[in-house]
């Protein structure tokens, strides 16, 4: 044994930390479990959450919004969204557009940038599969995204007006 005591003075730390440990385990034996059997059970999304990522069509024309400008493309930070645009004589179309979601950031500045809209973010997460060449999305699967589930509140209209300097007040 040595002199100072240090021995006895670690059995106490050890002792200290292993009765919190079993302290909060007591605590929390007799708490309810928060284990939700999905997917039968969904767990509800906040209002403000945003998830994948979706193309939308023009509910009055029943078009697609997407003009192909590749903005969306030039700002990916992991540049996982390829478009090539279709010239038309009315106007532009997205010939193809492909995303990598198993690869995306979720940083939503694709959302942002966007100038029609076409691509929201939708209030849902749930694309689990176990081959992840599924989670390389093209247009017509993007588009079909946007029909199933509801989009987020956060459009690239919506986000800019947010980011808008207020108004002058009149005078």
């Amino acid at each position: 044994m040595s002199p100072d005591g240090s021995v006895w003075r670690e059995l106490g730390q050890i002792t200290t930390a292993v009765g919190r440990a079993m302290g909060v385990t007591l605590r929390n034996l007799a708490r309810k479990p928060v284990t939700i059997h999905y997917p039968e059970e969904k767990r509800p999304y906040p209002e403000r959450f945003r998830g994948v990522l979706a193309l939308t069509y023009d509910p009055e024309t029943g078009e697609e919004n997407c003009i192909g400008c590749r903005l969306c493309e030039y700002v990916c930070p992991p540049q996982v969204i390829r478009v090539e645009m279709l010239k038309s004589e009315q106007r532009n179309y997205a010939k193809t557009f492909s995303l990598e979601l198993y690869a995306c950031e979720y940083c939503e500045l694709c959302v942002q940038v966007c100038p029609t809209d076409a691509i929201v973010m939708l209030r849902t997460v749930d694309l689990a599969t176990h081959d992840r060449r599924e989670l390389l999305l093209d247009k017509d699967r993007l588009h079909a995204f946007g029909l199933q589930w509801e989009p987020s509140w956060a459009t690239g209209n919506k986000l800019r007006e947010m980011q808008a300097p207020p108004k002058a007040a009149k005078e």
